[in-house]
């Protein structure tokens, strides 16, 4: 299975403004304006995206005759890897026991090694290559939502890394399958790839 290459990258964009949401920022134009510092384009238009997806709540706070003013909170629950990835009900390997029970550290880096075919020595390496960074993204990402008695710290270990490089693989793999509609069809693959060679 090729890995998908050509990743939209206005999902950084989307990364970076929950990034300062939760740095506490709330104004509107204050917002923007940080986006303009690193070239981001229509950030108000992605804040108000946001807002549509339900991840970010629009407070109003002020309100002079016709004008209103508002504030921006980052809703405290992180928008649902299901729903993301376009699977309306708990379902699928995730939620069944026998498949959990049989998922450890060892056959979920040999799935996603089968699935991306990359060898598992390039994974637990140091290569900075994309589609490698993606496959060491994708097992944090999973490991995690899977394993809930595994901490940050055994995924970080088994993968070389610490655990401040796994909340990253992890924020940048939910940034993908969420805003990502290519990515998020790859992300179901790899679920029932998973679950066919559990």
């Amino acid at each position: 299975m090729e890995l998908v290459r050509n990743v939209e990258t206005e999902h950084s964009d989307y990364l970076y403004i929950r990034n300062i949401l939760k740095k506490g920022y709330t104004n509107l134009n204050i917002i923007a304006g940080l986006c303009r510092n690193v070239h981001i384009k229509n950030a108000k238009a992605k804040i108000n995206n946001l807002v549509e997806w339900g991840q970010v709540e629009k407070v109003l706070v002020e309100e002079y005759g016709d004008v209103k003013k508002y504030k921006y909170f980052l809703k405290k629950q992180s928008p649902s890897y299901y729903s993301a990835a376009g699977i309306d009900q708990l379902g699928g390997w995730q939620s069944e026991n026998k498949f959990r029970l049989k998922l450890t550290f060892d056959n979920l880096l040999s799935c996603i090694s089968k699935f991306y075919t990359i060898p598992k020595s390039e994974i637990l390496g140091r290569c900075r290559k994309r589609e490698i960074v993606i496959c060491r993204q994708m097992f944090c990402y999973i490991a995690r939502k899977n394993m809930p008695d595994k901490s940050l710290s055994t995924i970080g270990r088994f993968l070389n890394r610490d655990h401040s490089t796994v909340i990253h693989s992890i924020d940048a793999a939910e940034s993908l399958v969420t805003w990502n509609k290519t990515f998020a069809k790859e992300f179901n693959k790899l679920n029932n790839y998973i679950k066919t060679n559990l």
